[in-house]
């Protein structure tokens, strides 16, 4: 079978074959190179212009060769049946971020209800699909995966297992149905705790951003995956000695967090796309798959130009790159007291006719078992060897640093607009409880 050859700044050489082509090559997959990965994050990092068609691509290798990797340790399973396992690994890991709206996360508020998006009854398991909400990218993605083939470019066998693999609300096709807990291996690869997706995106994010806060040790990582024995049959676990380099990887998603994604530059230009659609400014409806896939980042961008040119004030605000004033930064949460003093500032501003507005930023870095608060976390089990007998623990029996992690971070910016800064600085001025 016929192989290409592509260049990537991270990896290096990703290859992919005839199968894997036909569906890169289709419109709604290389709509990809027109959604930033990042957003709006570049008004602070110049560089961080990267896409999802990137990442994507990067997340499909990086699922695919781990995977590889690890194949031989599942001894039961039929070769052609790991062969089968292994593209749908690759598959999962090309089409998770594929349904994607512009902006990426910022615009999922265009996203309809999900019954707009939904796959075929028979695609569900019992009782699992979804109703009464709005879509989510996900559900995009799925549906999306649904629609590739009906272009022929997907068969329906592996469609279904890679959107299995995708959503645990989804029946697996009679394939992986038959390779057991298998699946729990391949979602491991591609969407969990330690998955592919965010193997690739802290790396590349730090790269396109210039900094290197998200850099971490990723060939050890991988040198140190193993397939261990489980309750419910082969799982991916760890060899003692890559606890250090999985701490690095949490380290790196915990500051990557704290000062990449969640700057405080890039919220207000999220409140401001947010407000010039619900005041009609520009007008993006997303009313199934059909709309979204003929949406991008720069068609957004062409409704912006034409309502800064009616006289748009959201709109002037996003071109002209205004930046809103910060007034409060706080960490908030469940285990936070209610912060009485910001009210009261925030009060006094509004009071003032100050037009006052909050975004909050919240994450959750891991839900690993004996992390932070989590009481009933996700399952991870390293290998150490004593006098040449294999004993099997929990990572968390090995890592004093994982216990930092999983406390849910709600940060909370207050903002003014930039109009309204001296008023408000005058504001906190007169204001005598600081």
């Amino acid at each position: 079978m016929t192989s290409y050859e592509i260049r990537d700044p991270i990896h290096g050489t990703i290859v992919i074959d005839e199968v894997e082509r036909r569906v890169v090559d289709h419109p709604w997959v290389q709509r990809l190179r027109h959604i930033r990965q990042l957003g709006f994050v570049n008004l602070v990092y110049p560089g961080a212009v990267h896409d999802r068609f990137q990442h994507s691509l990067g997340v499909m290798h990086l699922a695919g060769e781990r995977f590889a990797r690890l194949r031989s340790g599942f001894r039961d399973v039929a070769a052609a049946d790991l062969d089968h396992a292994w593209r749908v690994a690759r598959f999962a890991g090309l089409l998770h971020d594929v349904g994607h709206p512009p902006f990426s996360h910022t615009a999922e508020v265009l996203l309809p209800p999900v019954e707009a998006v939904r796959l075929p009854a028979d695609w569900y398991r019992h009782g699992m699909m979804p109703a009464g909400r709005q879509a989510t990218h996900e559900d995009c993605s799925l549906a999306i995966i649904h629609g590739l083939v009906g272009a022929g470019v997907l068969e329906d066998g592996i469609a279904r297992d890679v959107a299995a693999v995708l959503s645990s609300a989804v029946r697996r096709g009679p394939r992986l149905a038959g390779l057991g807990s298998l699946v729990s291996c391949l979602r491991y690869l591609v969407s969990g705790e330690v998955d592919s997706d965010r193997c690739d995106y802290l790396l590349r994010d730090s790269h396109f951003a210039g900094v290197t806060y998200g850099i971490y040790d990723l060939d050890r990582l991988r040198a140190c995956e193993m397939v261990l024995p489980g309750p419910d049959g082969p799982e991916i676990g760890l060899d003692l000695h890559g606890v250090h380099a999985l701490e690095g990887l949490l380290l790196a998603r915990y500051h990557m967090f704290h000062q990449v994604y969640f700057h405080k530059t890039p919220p207000p230009f999220e409140h401001y796309l947010e407000q010039a659609l619900a005041e009609g400014e520009i007008d993006l409806r997303i009313g199934g798959v059909e709309d979204l896939v003929e949406l991008r980042d720069d068609s957004v961008h062409a409704r912006l130009h034409e309502a800064r040119a009616r006289g748009g004030v959201w709109s002037r605000r996003i071109l002209d790159r205004e930046p809103a004033k910060l007034v409060l930064r706080e960490r908030v949460g469940l285990d936070q007291p209610e912060n009485f003093l910001a009210q009261q500032v925030v009060d006094a501003m509004r009071n003032a006719g100050c037009r006052v507005f909050v975004r909050h930023s919240k994450q959750v870095f891991t839900k690993l078992a004996g992390a932070g608060s989590a009481v009933d976390g996700v399952r991870l089990m390293c290998e150490r060897r004593v006098l040449g007998r294999r004993v099997i623990e929990p990572v968390a029996a090995h890592s004093d640093l994982l216990a930092a992690f999983n406390r849910p971070i709600d940060l909370r910016h207050t903002y003014v607009l930039r109009d309204d800064a001296e008023r408000a600085t005058r504001v906190m001025e007169g204001l005598h409880v600081l």
